[in-house]
């Protein structure tokens, strides 16, 4: 009864008080941690630090921060520095998912800051760009015109097609010949992979081995029988070296990127032991006694 009649107290329902217990509890909690008493720790508002706050403002903002802003700008870094040091006293980044993925991110950035700053001997990427020619081959391009027979339209599409390229062969111009559709008639400096994308899987290929400056057909698309006509065809070939090379360096600092992460990573795992308790091939067992892994 004597609960009950407690909840009916409208004080015990006000939010007001609910914060302000909350406050005595967290003032508590903090003088449990704070062995130093009354003394006060030391925020350094630098002047390189100013100027980063004020080069992110405008950054987003495209203008400068007037003086009523970068004194919003240094309260606002100060509140999050006292609320950030606290948080560390109490305890409330141990286990927390995001923060632990926050922290590994910035360790694996500091890492790739380290690369980024390193300029590689030009004979070296040089042998890169050897060691990984694949990586580097201009593709084949292809400028052609096409006339299509519609599988969907006609009995004998490739008939009507073979009677067609007659005609153009014996030189006569035609016009709105072929069936209309709304893929393009005409490619220029196309990639094996946009003609693909437009013509159907496999269709790039079938041009390779055709002669240039004649109509030739047909050749079956997904669409039906097509007419070609190329004009131009540039077979895949090995990338020089200096027009790829901005390309080839950056894929040397990412694959050092990643040799750095690792070996910083077995560096610092030199110094842990991981203890696993149970088994492990089955989490659920834990007769056995605890173990200490000193393997990765």
């Amino acid at each position: 009864m004597a609960i009950k009649s407690l909840k009916k107290v409208p004080l015990l329902r006000d939010p007001l008080l609910h914060f302000a217990l909350i406050g005595g509890l967290l003032f508590a909690i903090d003088s449990l941690f704070n062995t130093e008493g009354g003394s006060a720790e030391d925020i350094v508002i630098t002047p390189s630090g100013v100027e980063h706050l004020a080069s992110v403002f405008e950054r987003n903002w495209q203008r400068p921060p007037n003086r009523e802003e970068m004194q919003k700008l240094v309260d606002n870094y100060v509140r999050e520095e006292v609320l950030y040091r606290e948080a560390l006293k109490l305890g409330l980044e141990a286990d927390d998912t995001v923060i632990r993925r926050r922290l590994r991110l910035k360790m694996e950035f500091f890492a790739r800051d380290l690369v980024d700053g390193v300029e590689p001997a030009p004979e070296v990427l040089v042998q890169f760009f050897h060691d990984n020619h694949a990586r580097y081959r201009v593709p084949a391009r292809v400028s052609f015109r096409q006339i299509l027979f519609g599988s969907d339209h006609r009995a004998a599409p490739a008939e009507d097609a073979r009677k067609l390229l007659a005609t153009l062969s014996s030189g006569a111009v035609t016009d709105g010949e072929g069936d209309s559709h709304l893929l393009p008639r005409q490619f220029a400096q196309a990639s094996a992979e946009e003609v693909d994308k437009q013509l159907g899987e496999g269709f790039a290929e079938q041009l390779e081995p055709q002669p240039q400056g004649k109509w030739v057909g047909p050749i079956r698309s997904e669409y039906g029988e097509h007419l070609v006509f190329i004009d131009a065809y540039q077979r895949a070939a090995n990338a020089a070296f200096a027009s790829v090379r901005s390309q080839v360096l950056r894929d040397w600092q990412a694959e050092r990127h990643s040799d750095m992460l690792e070996r910083q990573y077995q560096l610092l795992r030199e110094h842990y032991r991981v203890r696993m308790e149970g088994s492990v091939g089955d989490p659920r067992d834990d007769s056995a006694s605890a173990r200490e892994v000193v393997g990765r």
